[in-house]
């Protein structure tokens, strides 16, 4: 019988296991901005106020994306205002409070989840602003609890890659 040291014993039994992206992606590249997305997703049109969805090819899950040219609101302002929106689509849920930072590209961000009674985050958006006051609106809606960890590497990956032109 070997003696396993301690630490490689307790990380043996750990279930819990680092998900790793190997989703390969693909350049959405529009006019007003960019940013990556899981290849052989269908990327939706663009809508008259300037939303777009993309959706796997199977499954419920979907990522989207709102621009809007230079707006001089506060973030209070833009909260309320995507709040008004979210919960006119879908009224269920609760909002989490805003949180305030930067993205990977440098831009100021807002971002915030909207939590179901079970208290899953299953809707998940990050606003940001360019120098200019343009801004984008970034959103991920989750299917399922089972395919979360999934679903926010998208996310992420989307968020970490958009630019604002």
């Amino acid at each position: 019988m070997m003696i396993v040291p301690h630490l490689l014993l307790l990380a043996m039994m750990d279930p819990a296991k680092p998900v790793v992206d190997k989703t390969e992606y693909v350049l959405v590249d529009k006019p007003g901005y960019s940013f990556e997305v899981p290849k052989g997703w269908n990327v939706g049109e663009e809508t008259p106020w300037g939303a777009r969805d993309m959706t796997p090819k199977e499954g419920k899950g979907k990522l989207g994306a709102m621009t809007t040219n230079a707006t001089g609101s506060t973030w209070d302002e833009l909260y309320r205002t995507s709040l008004f929106f979210i919960k006119r689509e879908d009224k269920s849920g609760t909002e989490t409070e805003y949180r305030l930072g930067k993205t990977k590209q440098g831009y100021e961000s807002m971002s915030f989840e909207m939590v179901t009674k079970e208290g899953f985050k299953n809707r998940r958006y990050v606003i940001f602003q360019n120098s200019k006051g343009s801004a984008l609106a970034l959103n991920v809606k989750i299917p399922s609890e089972k395919e979360e960890a999934t679903y926010k590497l998208y996310f992420k990956r989307m968020v970490d890659t958009a630019k604002i032109k």
